[in-house]
């Protein structure tokens, strides 16, 4: 055999094992993730029923007979539900429109924020 047909098949053997090589390393990376998925979705199972259990927890305090019992309780006894004339209104732009741009909708219409104050404005 000449020196040339060495080379050539010795690279061809070269590259099919860099193949092999590869091929494996590649389904053993599939193989690992595959054996992470059930841990996975054990979290994501154990993750939903919290929350599941937070929403019931959420729920079951913002009951109006719970906070009507809150309400009448001492610790929240200096709190009062405040008169008209104590609300303070602000009128809230709109971010999505331009400064450039002339607002044509009544300010009725606009979003507003609403403070509670206990004194006078």
């Amino acid at each position: 055999m000449n020196k040339g047909m060495f080379f050539r098949i010795f690279f061809c053997i070269l590259c099919l094992g860099l193949c092999l090589y590869s091929f494996l390393d590649m389904q053993n990376e599939i193989t690992q993730l595959r054996i992470r998925i059930p841990t996975l979705m054990s979290e994501v199972r154990r993750i939903g029923e919290e929350n599941t259990h937070y929403q019931y927890e959420i729920e079951r305090f913002e009951n109006p007979e719970n906070l009507m019992k809150l309400a009448k309780a001492s610790a929240f006894s200096h709190l009062k539900f405040p008169i008209c004339n104590e609300v303070i209104t602000m009128k809230q732009a709109d971010p999505l429109q331009d400064a450039n741009e002339k607002s044509t909708v009544d300010l009725k219409k606009q979003p507003s924020i609403t403070f509670a104050s206990s004194g006078n404005p």
